[in-house]
């Protein structure tokens, strides 16, 4: 088993070694009006969704840390982590919702 399982990986590694086809196509822009109008807008609620929820999962956690010292009865462990998680899903599904109809009234 012991000697199968060498074996395996000294041919895994030789193989990386090989060189790769070359790219043998050209690099082709994408038109415009080549994709409908709603995977641009679903495009840009994600954007927005996943980059506000780097800052608003802090402010979740700052939050629950202030209730916490001002004395609320918070759950701990694992419940409270997906408290959080939960606001910070929240707060962002908000700023994404707000700039799509931002967008809308714009238009």
């Amino acid at each position: 088993m012991k000697r199968t399982v060498a074996l395996l990986l000294l041919f895994a590694i030789f193989l990386s070694f090989l060189p790769a086809d070359p790219v043998k196509y050209e690099y082709e822009a994408y038109e415009e009006g080549e994709f409908p109008e709603w995977s641009y807008e679903l495009r840009r609620a994600e954007s927005l969704f996943f980059g506000s929820l780097v800052l608003t999962y802090p402010v979740a956690m700052g939050i629950y840390s202030i209730a916490g010292y001002c004395g609320a009865d918070l759950p701990s462990g694992a419940d409270r982590a997906l408290q959080q998680a939960g606001v910070a899903v929240g707060l962002s599904l908000v700023i994404a919702g707000i700039d799509w109809i931002m967008g809308r009234v714009s238009k």
